[in-house]
């Protein structure tokens, strides 16, 4: 917790700041309508937080499975929300799988099939958000919900490009070992010959690429856990998409946006946000949301959704990881 500490800090002063800027041309009226919100529309954005949660948990319980038959779905679920407090401290979302590495060796897993397993649930979970990125690019560009000049629609296409590097680097490094491990071995050793310790960060990185080799081994003989892996997490990712219809529900706007053009927007701010290296992706998600939805409406009302969108989608991740973070600690002490 200490190491996080100054990541902490800079969340908050951020968040102030953001919250500042929200605020400032129409205080009062942004204000009303958060005070004033129907909290039956609240409460539905806020299960569907956890509905994503769920079906988060659901991909990852059944890698575990493969590997623990008897392992519960109710620890997977108290794994999941117990990480959001360290992928929303850290940028890139970093913190939370070394976390669950932590807690399942804790459980008496090894670190190699931790390892494994959180590394397939990672790659499904980037399929999933590929392939809804693809297909709200290509409805997007067919229906022209997000006009075509925009500046941030053309950095979304550079995310959406990024994210299908990544993708491909992994399926590349998953499929040819003997390959990766030759060009690895000669980039290494170019870059890091004039360094000590070189031997222990190289026997490091081919562990590395092991663990890339044993999942794609994996996914070879286990397509149909793949396929429902990626399904869960595209239903997951659906579900989280579609809080901002709730959102505007909420202040009483039921006409302004429908769930088609909620999850377009949702998806396109999400892979702003993917790259921000601030933890939570702080600042541009926020600007994402307010750029892309100002198209259904603006000023006071638009303020006020970002800052409720931010609240479930975030910030509510912090309380409940924290609180079950204090119960998954105490219970593997």
């Amino acid at each position: 917790m200490k190491k996080y500490l100054i990541n902490i800090i800079v969340l908050i002063c951020i968040s102030l700041l953001i919250m500042v800027l929200a605020l400032k041309d129409d205080f009062y009226k942004t204000i009303y309508y958060i005070s004033n919100l129907n909290y039956i529309w609240l409460i539905i954005a806020i299960l569907f937080m956890l509905l994503n949660i769920f079906f988060q948990s659901l991909s990852l319980n059944s890698f575990i499975k493969e590997v623990r038959s008897n392992y519960k779905f109710k620890d997977t679920f108290k794994l999941m929300v117990s990480a959001l407090f360290f992928n929303a401290i850290t940028p890139f979302s970093s913190g939370g799988q070394p976390f669950q590495i932590y807690i399942l060796k804790k459980q008496g897993m090894k670190i190699t099939d931790s390892s494994n397993v959180l590394l397939q649930n990672f790659f499904t979970y980037q399929l999933a958000l590929t392939i809804i990125g693809t297909v709200s690019i290509i409805i997007n560009y067919i229906f022209k919900i997000i006009p075509s000049d925009s500046l941030l629609r053309k950095i979304v296409i550079i995310g959406y490009i990024i994210n299908i590097v990544i993708l491909s680097f992994i399926m590349f490094l998953c499929m040819a070992k003997k390959t990766n491990t030759e060009i690895f071995n000669k980039v290494l050793n170019f870059i890091f010959k004039f360094f000590n310790k070189r031997d222990d960060l190289k026997e490091r990185l081919s562990k590395k690429i092991n663990d890339f080799y044993n999942s794609a081994i994996y996914f070879k003989n286990n397509k149909k856990n793949l396929i429902l892996a990626t399904f869960y997490n595209i239903i997951g990712l659906l579900l989280l998409y579609s809080i901002p219809l709730f959102i505007f529900y909420s202040i009483g706007s039921f006409d302004a946006i429908n769930m088609f053009e909620s999850i377009i927007c949702s998806s396109y701010t999400f892979l702003i946000g993917t790259f921000v290296p601030i933890p939570g992706g702080t600042g541009g998600l926020e600007y994402g949301f307010m750029s892309f939805f100002k198209i259904f409406t603006v000023g006071a009302s638009l303020s006020a959704c970002m800052i409720i969108w931010r609240f479930v989608t975030y910030y509510f991740g912090i309380i409940i990881g924290l609180v079950a973070l204090l119960f998954v600690r105490k219970e593997v002490k």
